[in-house]
């Protein structure tokens, strides 16, 4: 699918450096770094997120963390659920 979308000059410059850099066209760079950007992104808080590591120290907390992926799998919809 097309679009078109504005960038200040200053990125673009730095897109096109960098693609050339790698030997790939403006628009594969593009298009990597944006599914980059969405898989790495994520709307859970930090301190959310932290928490979630913190149950893994212990057994308790590994084991709702396992009842929580059934759930959390049936909730995305464009990747799977992060490792917990």
């Amino acid at each position: 699918m097309t679009t078109t979308v504005h960038l200040p000059a200053d990125l673009l410059e730095s897109v096109d450096r960098q693609a050339r850099e790698l030997g790939m066209s403006r628009n594969r760079y593009i298009i990597r770094a944006l599914k980059s950007a969405l898989d790495s992104e994520t709307l859970w808080s930090p301190r959310f997120v932290g928490e979630l590591e913190a149950a893994r120290s212990d057994e308790e907390g590994r084991e709702a963390l396992e009842e929580m992926r059934p759930v959390l799998s049936k909730s995305r919809t464009r990747k799977d659920p992060p490792e917990l």
